[in-house]
């Protein structure tokens, strides 16, 4: 039996993939919504957190009680939007984990790809950081005039004062380094333009500063390892990129003449025509960008903050992906101690007569099932949350609760309606010769 912590993470890789489309619907959300790119880079960045976050929290709640997990699932569970996003993706991980032929092989095996694109991804960090830092080390100061321009565009964006250094060994500017940042040029681009043509440039790599890409393009290096067999979550990442590329050039832009706009736009079409920078840091054209026509356009004609309409509107679909996603993690935790989440099953009550239960949502511990069929073996609890209804006859051994309590005489949980149960708690265990069963229903309202 595998240990509920790498089950938890081997079930993790597999969801990466419909969380990944959860986030791909968040950012095309904000894209359809808004042309503010600060909305824009806040949803995709939300996006790309999306896998790793429901990986953590998975990995998280594997090693917590049942009991402590319990109440919060049911509380998201029970709201009906997030139990159906939820449930999306719950069924679309089922769905991937049973075309596997062995789940613990295919498990172990999972865990050790994704541990070893984590590792090939730290090495080749630690080797392209210590390249950039040879270059960063053997790169000229630049020229008084600039670096004092260049300070005077830090203060007005609020961000630290970088060093900026010449160099023959890159292409593009670009931000280098972690702890102590250093803005790198290249000689030809310095030796051909006007110090006012450069300030923007630079303005730019100070955006990412501000906004601390340096440190989190260097997670998304590492997490991009994790998930390598997840390509969905390459495709975030890579808009996700773009959007910061925009979202920088606004930044470096605020206030600036259309001059001075189109100026920029041209220095960005000739830096784009040379070859790729070194990898691992923060450049100017941004690494892997597609939509270029989008970000020239954005420059020569920015686009103004969104209203507050907008933005409350996409923090709504924010918070729909994150609970979302919670529920997810919390019934794909469930589903690693042994359990289950499927719908309207058939809960088999004893050997004559069965009762019907359909929910929205139903997870359980252990059960058995056989295609829409559900067996609870002795002892074991499923508990339904959603939109629940029961039917068909309980049976002669079922013991009726009513919010924990013994119900009143002539309560009928089969008579209720749709939307009156909030909660119900279903257990079967053998006693001598006869199989019995408690319905604890939990009401919205007494009735």
């Amino acid at each position: 039996m595998m240990h509920p912590l790498f089950a938890s993470a081997a079930l993790g890789l597999v969801a990466a993939w419909p969380a990944s489309g959860l986030g791909w619907l968040l950012g095309k959300a904000a894209d359809r919504l808004t042309d503010d790119p600060a909305l824009r880079t806040a949803a995709w960045n939300r996006a790309v957190a999306l896998p790793p976050a429901l990986l953590g929290l998975m990995t998280g709640i594997s090693l917590l009680p049942e009991e402590a997990t319990t109440p919060v699932y049911s509380v998201v569970a029970s709201t009906k939007a997030a139990a159906t996003a939820g449930a999306v993706v719950n069924d679309a991980t089922a769905r991937i984990a049973s075309n596997l032929n062995t789940v613990e092989t295919a498990a172990a095996l999972l865990i050790l790809g994704a541990a070893g694109g984590l590792a090939v991804a730290t090495v080749r960090q630690v080797i392209g950081r210590a390249r950039l830092a040879r270059i960063v080390r053997d790169a000229r100061p630049a020229e008084t005039d600039l670096a004092l321009a260049i300070g005077a565009a830090a203060r007005r964006l609020d961000t630290g004062h970088p060093e900026v250094r010449i160099s023959d060994r890159i292409d593009q500017p670009l931000l280098a380094g972690l702890t102590r940042p250093v803005i790198l040029l290249p000689r030809d681009l310095v030796e051909r333009l006007p110090i006012e043509r450069l300030v923007p440039i630079c303005a730019h790599e100070l955006g990412h500063l501000k906004r601390g890409d340096n440190w989190r393009l260097l997670f998304e290096h590492l997490v991009g390892g994790l998930f390598w067999m997840v390509p969905p979550f390459a495709v975030l990442r890579a808009r996700a990129a773009a959007a910061r590329e925009e979202l920088c050039d606004a930044l470096a832009l605020t206030g600036a003449t259309p001059e001075v706009r189109r100026g920029y736009a041209e220095s960005l079409l000739a830096v784009l025509r040379a070859h790729a920078a070194p990898t691992l840091h923060p450049a100017f054209t941004g690494k892997g960008r597609k939509p270029t026509a989008m970000r020239l356009k954005a420059i020569t004609d920015p686009h103004p903050a969104a209203g507050w309409g907008r933005k409350a509107l996409l923090g709504a679909t924010t918070a729909l992906v994150v609970a979302a996603t919670g529920a997810t993690s919390m019934a794909l935790a469930q589903q690693d101690r042994g359990g289950a989440s499927v719908r309207s099953q058939l809960i088999a009550t004893n050997e004559n007569k069965s009762v019907t239960i359909t929910a929205d949502t139903v997870w359980m511990d252990r059960a058995e099932t056989d295609g829409n069929a559900l067996r609870l073996p002795g002892g074991q609890t499923a508990t339904y949350v959603g939109d629940i209804e029961i039917r068909g006859r309980l049976g002669e051994n079922a013991i009726i609760l009513l919010n924990g309590s013994a119900a009143p005489a002539g309560f009928d949980p089969t008579r209720l309606e749709r939307g009156a149960i909030k909660r119900l708690e279903v257990k079967s265990w053998q006693e001598q010769d006869r199989v019995m069963n408690s319905f604890n229903v939990v009401m919205n309202a007494r009735p």
